[in-house]
C-alpha cells in the first residue's frame, strides 16, 4: 500500500510544473524528494538561482600576473577567469564562438592568448577575437569575441555574474555592508596556504541546509563544538548566547578597538549577512588548542579570540579569525552531487613550515567538512527512500528554514 501511494505521488508530481511543485511545499518543512533528485528542477536551480547571483570564484592570489587563468565549472558550464595585460580580471565563457569547442582544457595555467584547439581561432585576454583564418570576405572579427561575464573584486575575492549585468543584485550595497568587517583581516594582502575539495553525494540544497544550522553540531561535530562556545550555550537554551554572552563581549571588544556587530539582508535576489562573535573563552583563534596557527593578518595588532563570518547565500561563506581565513564555496555538479571547496588564507609574508603548518591551520574546518560530507551523503540516501516525507524544522534551524522559504519564493516568482 505504501509503495502504491509513493508511485501515485511521483506520477502526480510528474504532471506538475516546477512552479506548481514549489507552491505545494509546506512552510517550515524540508522539501519533497523531487527537489533533491530531479534533473529539470536542478536545471531550473541553475537558471533561477546561480545564474542570477554574484558567484564567488577564488582569491586574487590564484592569478597574480597577466595571462594567469583558472576555470570555474558550475552546472555543466565552464568559465575561464584570467588576469589581463593591465592587471584587470576578465571572465569568459570557455566556449569558442566558432563551433562551441571548449578552449581551456586545464583547470589553471598561463597563456598569452586563448587559442581554440579545434580550428585555431585566437582570442586575446579580454576575449576579443584576433585571428580566424579562412572565414571569407566581410567577416567581422569584432562581432565574434568570447561571451563574457561581469566581474567584481572586493577584499581580494573574485565574484562573477553569469546573467545580464543590469539584472544583477546590488554588489555595491553588499560590499558597503561587508567591507568594514573584512578590512581588518587584510584579505587583499593574503595568500593561499591550502585548498581542498570535498565532493559529496547530495543535492546542493542538502549541503546548504546543513551548513546553515548548528542543531546537529553537538551530535556530529565534537571538534567544532569544543572551539565555538555558542554551540553548547544555544543548544541548552536557543538564543541565550546572543542574549547573554554577546553584548558583554561586544562592549569589551569595542573598547579595545575591534569591529563588532552584524549586518544582514534577509530577502531579495541575494541575501547576505556578516557578523562578529567570540569563539571560546581563552582561545586566541579557531585551532585545536586555541593557540595561534599563523601570523596576525591585516592591520591586527593582537588576537581577539573572535570570528568574522560572512554568508553570501547560498554559494559562499567566509570565516576569519585573527591569523587565518577560511573560504567555503558550494558548487552544484549535478542533481545528486555537490562540490564543497575550502581555501585557507594567511598573511602574504607567512612562510609554510616556519610561520604556519597546514595541518594545524586547516584542522577545524577540515575535520568539520569531512563530517558534513558524510552527513549530507546520509541525508541524500534518506531523502531518496520511498518512506521519506518532509520534516519540520526545529527552532535551531531557523536559518535553514529561511533559506528554503527564500529558495521556493525565487522558483515561484521568477
Amino acid at each position: 500500500m505504501v509503495q502504491q501511494r509513493e508511485v501515485a505521488e511521483m506520477e502526480n508530481m510528474a504532471e506538475k510544473t516546477v512552479v506548481e511543485l514549489a507552491a505545494l511545499q509546506r512552510p517550515g518543512h524540508s522539501l519533497d524528494r523531487v527537489f533533491y533528485v530531479d534533473k529539470d528542477i536542478f536545471e531550473r536551480d541553475i537558471e533561477v538561482i546561480f545564474a542570477r547571483q554574484w558567484l564567488f570564484v577564488d582569491h586574487v592570489s590564484r592569478i597574480p600576473t597577466p595571462g594567469d587563468f583558472i576555470t570555474f565549472e558550475i552546472g555543466g558550464d565552464s568559465i575561464v577567469i584570467v588576469r589581463g595585460t593591465n592587471g584587470e580580471i576578465f571572465a569568459h565563457h570557455n566556449v569558442c564562438r566558432h563551433r562551441g569547442s571548449i578552449i581551456c582544457q586545464k583547470p589553471e595555467g598561463k597563456v598569452r592568448t586563448f587559442t581554440c584547439p579545434y580550428h585555431g581561432w585566437v582570442y586575446d585576454l579580454s576575449g576579443r577575437l584576433v585571428h580566424a583564418k579562412n572565414m571569407g570576405e566581410g567577416f567581422d572579427r569584432s562581432k565574434w569575441g568570447l561571451h563574457s561575464c561581469a566581474v567584481r573584486v572586493t577584499a581580494g575575492l573574485i565574484f562573477i555574474y553569469l546573467g545580464i549585468e543590469k539584472d544583477a543584485p546590488d554588489f555595491a550595497g553588499m560590499e558597503a555592508d561587508v567591507l568594514p568587517y573584512l578590512e581588518p583581516h587584510g584579505l587583499t594582502r593574503a595568500k593561499i596556504a591550502h585548498t581542498e575539495v570535498y565532493t559529496t553525494l547530495g543535492n546542493w540544497k542538502l549541503a546548504v541546509e546543513n551548513f546553515r544550522e548548528c542543531y546537529h553540531c553537538v551530535m556530529a561535530h565534537p571538534e567544532y563544538t569544543a572551539v565555538n562556545a555558542y554551540v553548547k550555550t544555544n543548544d541548552a537554551a536557543p538564543g541565550s548566547f546572543e542574549a547573554n554572552v554577546l553584548p558583554a563581549w561586544e562592549a569589551a571588544a569595542k573598547d579595545e578597538g575591534f569591529v563588532v556587530g552584524s549586518v544582514a539582508l534577509a530577502t531579495g535576489l541575494q541575501p547576505y549577512q556578516v557578523r562578529r562573535r567570540p569563539i571560546r573563552d581563552g582561545w586566541q583563534t579557531a585551532s585545536k588548542d586555541g593557540q595561534p596557527v599563523a601570523p596576525l593578518m591585516g592591520n591586527l595588532k593582537k588576537f581577539d579570540g573572535a570570528e568574522t563570518a560572512v554568508d553570501f547565500m547560498p554559494q559562499f561563506g567566509l570565516h576569519s579569525t585573527s591569523d587565518h581565513t577560511t573560504l567555503i564555496r558550494f558548487t552544484p555538479i549535478d542533481p545528486t552531487h555537490t562540490e564543497m571547496r575550502l581555501t585557507w588564507l594567511v598573511h602574504e609574508d607567512a612562510v609554510e613550515g616556519t610561520d604556519y603548518d597546514v595541518e594545524r591551520l586547516k584542522w577545524m574546518w577540515h575535520v568539520t567538512t569531512l563530517q558534513d560530507a558524510e552527513l549530507i551523503a546520509n541525508n541524500h540516501r534518506g531523502v531518496t527512500s520511498r518512506h521519506y516525507t518532509p520534516g519540520l524544522y526545529s527552532v535551531r534551524e531557523e536559518m535553514t528554514a529561511a533559506f528554503i522559504a527564500w529558495y521556493l519564493n525565487r522558483l515561484i516568482n521568477e
